[in-house]
């Protein structure tokens, strides 16, 4: 059986960021609520080596689209080497993140698992098997960033629970219950 890379990135990376999405929104309705400083919530972190709310959303969309280029043997989109300062910005980098990782079919995508990918880092040029960057580097890379925008949001008190970082499949299976 072969694996399709387009079956095992694009929905994954799509349910991803659609609730980094959600959970940033309901971040925004917080900050109007409460009055909290929305700065500030983009600037928490829970330790000072720790990249801050803002760089974690920049980061899990660099992750997404950089694996998806990579696997397409694309270039990745330009993005901006700020953090995000509010959550509008965040949320239209989510939106352009999201676009992108919907633009690639599955031709562009399968093909041998086992291809090289080349991952340029400040270390160096990493080389991997396709299914490897994407199973080893990639998700861990997504999930880490986007469960810790998750975490701070909650740890200022934002109304959000484990459903609402699962998303849309588990949504889908409660309602009926």
């Amino acid at each position: 059986m072969s694996i399709s890379m387009h079956a095992i990135t694009v929905p994954v990376f799509q349910t991803m960021l659609t609730n980094l999405d959600f959970v940033l929104g309901r971040g925004a309705e917080f900050v109007a609520e409460t009055g909290f400083n929305e700065g500030e919530l983009m600037a928490r972190n829970f330790a000072p080596d720790m990249l801050k709310l803002g760089e974690q959303t920049r980061q899990a969309c660099v992750h997404a689209t950089g694996a998806m280029a990579r696997l397409a043997g694309v270039d990745a989109p330009e993005v901006s080497m700020e953090p995000d300062a509010d959550i509008a910005t965040a949320r239209a980098r989510i939106a352009a993140a999201l676009a992108f990782v919907g633009s690639f079919s599955a031709a562009q995508l399968d093909g041998d698992p086992n291809r090289e990918v080349i991952v340029k880092t400040r270390l160096g040029e990493l080389k991997f098997g396709a299914l490897d960057h994407v199973l080893h580097i990639a998700y861990p890379q997504v999930f880490f960033h986007v469960t810790t925008a998750y975490d701070l949001l909650r740890a200022e008190g934002v109304q959000i629970g484990k459903v609402d970082y699962l998303g849309a499949p588990m949504k889908n299976l409660l309602k009926d219950k």
